[in-house]
């Protein structure tokens, strides 16, 4: 790390809300023996801070840090948004606040306003309106992704950044985007705050950011009581009831929540995968107990007050954000949740319950969370002003307390691996960098992967490899790149993915199919889970296998199956599904990047679509619908599942299919021959009552109604199309003007 000022932050370090009082004590590589200092009150620094000290944390960074860029590895909720403001402080001209997910930008956003009462914008890539306004705010908060596409493409307002924050940065071991923002902030010499609670290797990133400060901390701002106790000791809540182990597990660890929950707690379950989540919740409906999740693989049908919810990637976005309100503000005191959540969202709860796996496989045992997982998920523990103590109770499954020690003392003691590396028998991430380097240094490429971190550890050999493949496909020529390679940086999609897509074309694969690859950051997985152990699944998803005989393994690989399950509308006849679960439930602004990418397809001559086409595309990805039938999907608020059944109502009445941008009145006309064939499918597939049918009959014609006088077309696809043909001239047209555009670009 060379002169850079390292400190510890000792865990005796002390804060007390009521009274205000506390006191600092850390260690630092330039002086012998543990230091004491009073916590600084926060008049002396900004009125605008709300409490009436600075926290040990807060404490020892303001008084350590004097400017550049610096490392912060401190445990969850220990204040570290105040951190970056007491950085941000320090820079006139704009700042970036950049975090992994929506969510936490959304959440840091309101925080940061605290300080900034006007002067916060978001950049989170879902309004894509956000490209063709420039921000005027000192402070964007923004996700990675949207902060990498504005570098990589040179927007202007990253040309004016003075500083970045990087929240959860140990996401650099998961997320290759991240060692790109780092890699071009390192470049641009924008001095960084870097901030983790879970970060191995500090010392190496330190080095890798050019840290002149970096702070590690052991203090935590409500105590954490851990207790590790064996799973069996929590007997099956119905003892011999059990046909599979996944079951058995589920029935222990439902008991062991009962047993170790006190009244009035918030407490989270963590589980290590999806399945044993949704069988605990399935033994809780059989007990009885309300469920709030409403999209789940197993029948759902008796309604109560909710008492307990399952978190996890695969819940509908509309379900997961009820569910995190609701755990937020009291209403519900039990949730039950995968990792996501360790990393996501804020959500305190007052106590963590945490099922540790040991696997012993070849003489090596594996433990299902790793300890940094752990660590995280302990983080959740405590709720600082209201509970004294935060408690974690990890329950052992098929190893020892002496295993785990083990575990969690070397945790954070290792070295640095970053998701490039973890990558590196692949060649996405690998080739999307070199790329990066040819348009940044040309001949010198090398002077660029010099400053990445992980390409100082990767083969050469491998390098090799990867430049060989560039050229070979034309997306180099004399180290610079070509059209595909310039469209590859300016879409973010990698030359495999793009030579995949590529490939289908030639192959003459189905729209749908040809364009999965286009939508890379998606893995399209879970749908089936929730759908396999209903009779007609078999049948359905024989009727997609046979769609994609052509595409073969290739689109096994890739999720494609279930891609085109869900644009064919199948998911519609499930009655278990509210919504289209996990990443099927928001795909609103990947369909918007999509058409951005498909008439850059089309500007740099790859393949000609015509507008329609394009059209139909994004509204297929949307709402799953099928391009065909792509009209229905708009109809405002009409959505993924009325959509569905209007289209197999269509069919079996033997009508035609309406056509995008048309008027919607012209659904009016044949309304009443619609009405039969929608009750037949709203009761065999939605398996409503004949009279929850009729009321759901009348919603969906009330909805056409609704938009008589508008045309058949999403509004936001429809502008998108008009801002990527026009830039933002689109902003002054009608939407009929949009509309004629649409028709006049062919």
């Amino acid at each position: 790390m060379g002169e850079a000022l390292r400190a510890h932050l000792l865990k005796e370090s002390s804060y007390l809300l009521d009274p205000p009082q506390g006191r600092v004590l850390y260690t630092t590589n330039r002086s012998s023996g543990i230091q004491e200092e009073p916590l600084i009150p926060s008049a002396c620094v900004d009125p605008l801070i709300p409490y009436p000290l600075l926290n040990p944390l807060q404490t020892i960074f303001y008084r350590l840090y004097s400017g550049g860029s610096a490392l912060v590895s401190s445990p969850t909720s220990s204040g570290k948004s105040l951190l970056a403001y007491l950085f941000m402080k320090n820079f006139r001209g704009r700042l970036v606040y950049a975090a992994p997910t929506r969510s936490l930008v959304k959440e840091k956003a309101v925080e940061l306003r605290r300080y900034y009462p006007k002067d916060v914008e978001l950049r989170t890539g879902e309004s894509f309106i956000e490209n063709f306004k420039n921000p005027r705010a000192k402070v964007i908060v923004s996700t990675y992704e949207h902060l990498a596409y504005a570098l990589r493409n040179a927007a202007g307002w990253v040309e004016e950044l003075e500083a970045v924050v990087i929240d959860e940065v140990h996401q650099v071991g998961k997320r290759w985007i991240l060692e790109e923002v780092i890699t071009a902030c390192k470049r641009k010499n924008l001095p960084m705050l870097c901030l983790s609670a879970t970060l191995p290797g500090v010392e190496e990133m330190a080095e890798w950011i050019e840290a002149e400060l970096l702070i590690e901390s052991a203090w935590r701002p409500v105590p954490l009581h851990r207790e590790v106790r064996r799973l069996v000791e929590f007997p099956p809540l119905r003892n011999g009831s059990e046909d599979t182990q996944e079951e058995l597990v589920a029935s222990r660890l439902l008991n062991a929540l009962f047993s170790l929950k006190k009244p009035r707690e918030k407490l989270i379950l963590f589980v290590p995968k999806k399945s044993l989540g949704w069988k605990i919740l399935e033994l809780a409906k059989e007990e009885r107990i309300g469920i709030m999740n409403q999209t789940v693989p197993f029948d759902l049908r008796e309604e109560r007050e909710p008492e307990m919810a399952f978190h996890n990637a695969d819940v509908p976005k509309e379900e997961r954000e009820e569910i995190e309100k609701a755990f937020r503000e009291g209403k519900l005191e039990t949730l039950i949740a995968t990792q996501t959540l360790a990393y996501g969202v804020n959500l305190p709860a007052d106590r963590v319950v945490v099922l540790v796996r040991f696997l012993r496989r070849g003489g090596k045992t594996r433990v299902i969370p790793d300890s940094l997982d752990l660590l995280q998920m302990e983080g959740r523990a405590g709720r600082l002003g209201i509970k004294e103590v935060g408690y974690s109770n990890l329950l052992l499954y098929g190893g020892s307390e002496k295993e785990l020690q083990k575990e969690v003392e070397t945790s954070l003691g290792g070295a640095l691996r970053t998701a490039v590396m973890e990558e590196e028998g692949g060649v996405d991430t690998l080739s999307f960098f070199l790329l990066l380097a040819h348009m940044h240094e040309g001949a010198n490429y090398l002077r660029y992967l010099e400053s990445t971190f992980s390409f100082r550890k990767i083969s050469k050999k491998k390098v090799q490899e990867v430049g060989s493949f560039l050229k070979s496909h034309g997306y180099l020529r004399d180290y610079k790149l070509t059209e595909k390679g310039l469209f590859c940086i300016k879409t973010g999609i990698p030359p495999t993915r793009f030579e995949e897509f590529l490939a289908r074309k030639k192959m003459g694969f189905e729209t749908m199919i040809t364009v999965r690859p286009l939508l890379h950051m998606k893995k399209f997985e879970g749908l089936f889970e929730f759908l396999r152990r209903k009779e007609r699944f078999s049948e359905d998803k024989e009727i997609v296998r046979g769609m994609l005989l052509p595409c073969g393994r290739r689109c096994q690989e890739d999720n494609t199956e279930q891609f085109i399950f869900y644009v064919e509308g199948f998911t519609a006849r499930y009655s278990n599904l509210k919504h289209p679960p996990g990443e099927f439930s928001y795909l609103g602004t990947d369909a918007l990047h999509l058409v951005r990418t498909l008439m850059e397809v089309q500007k740099r001559g790859f393949y000609r679509f015509t507008s329609m086409e394009i059209l139909q595309i994004a509204h297929s990805v949307k709402y799953g619908v099928s391009p065909a039938y792509a009209a229905l999907a708009g109809i405002k608020g009409i959505g993924h599942i009325r959509a569905n059944l209007l289209k197999e109502s269509l069919m079996e009445a033997g009508l035609p299919a309406p056509s995008l941008c048309t008027p919607t009145e012209s659904l009016l006309e044949i309304l009443s021959e619609l009405q039969e064939p929608l009750m037949h499918r709203l009761t065999l597939y939605r398996e409503l009552s004949p009279e929850k049918a009729k009321e759901e009959l009348l919603k969906i014609q009330k909805v056409i109604h609704g938009n008589a006088r508008g045309y058949l077309v999403d509004d936001r696809i429809l502008l998108a199309f008009g801002l990527f043909s026009l830039g933002p001239d689109a902003f002054r047209l009608t939407k009929r003007e949009l509309v004629e555009l649409v028709k006049e670009a062919g």
